[in-house]
């Protein structure tokens, strides 16, 4: 069992190494195998965070579960409780990149919000109290991340912080913006 986990161990790393060398040296941002497997939605128990979703993912969880499933099996472990302890490990790893890593992750992969977003229904959460006709700033979440973008009301009425809004317009980076309830009471009114 402990070359099982050795033999991951080693793959796993070198991998990951080759992976980040060839991000960080040749500047390669995308590997055309970025993209998540699966893709959950609804506001359910987070299962899917505990998950690997693309080959990163996947390195990395590989080379957690291998890690302390070596160590467990050095302590005399039987193999189903090092293999057992050792997917729990790489679950609570990949759980942490995502929730307490995330920003390091994004600043290293030199992610940022594409040009086209927000878009236009898109919804966002307004951040600073957009007062008739001024100027605010929404909180908009793509791809797990946060940013923060200048918004006007499109339609001259106050919106408050904490609310939701829609899209309507965008503009040299400005973002026109309408509650969500306006937005239900004009399509109940047609």
């Amino acid at each position: 069992m402990i070359i099982f986990f050795l033999v991951l161990l080693v793959v796993s790393f070198v991998a990951l190494a080759a992976e980040m060398i060839l991000r960080s040296a040749y500047k390669i941002d995308n590997f055309g195998v970025d993209k998540y497997w699966l893709d959950f939605h609804g506001k359910t128990i987070p299962v899917e965070d505990f998950l690997p979703h693309n080959v990163f993912e996947l390195l990395i969880f590989i080379l957690a579960f291998s890690a302390f499933g070596l160590i467990l099996s050095a302590f005399s472990m039987p193999a189903a409780g090092s293999v057992l302890c050792g997917l729990i490990f790489g679950s609570i790893i990949i759980y942490s990149k995502k929730h307490l890593f995330f920003d390091i992750y994004v600043r290293a992969k030199k992610e940022k919000l594409p040009k086209n977003k927000p878009d236009v229904d898109d919804r966002a959460v307004c951040r600073e109290e957009i007062l008739d006709g001024g100027y605010g700033s929404i909180e908009f979440v793509y791809m797990g991340r946060k940013y923060t973008l200048p918004a006007m009301s499109a339609n001259e009425t106050d919106i408050e912080a904490g609310e939701e809004v829609t899209v309507v317009h965008r503009e040299q980076g400005i973002c026109w913006v309408e509650k969500i309830s306006e937005e239900l009471r004009e399509v109940e009114e047609e």
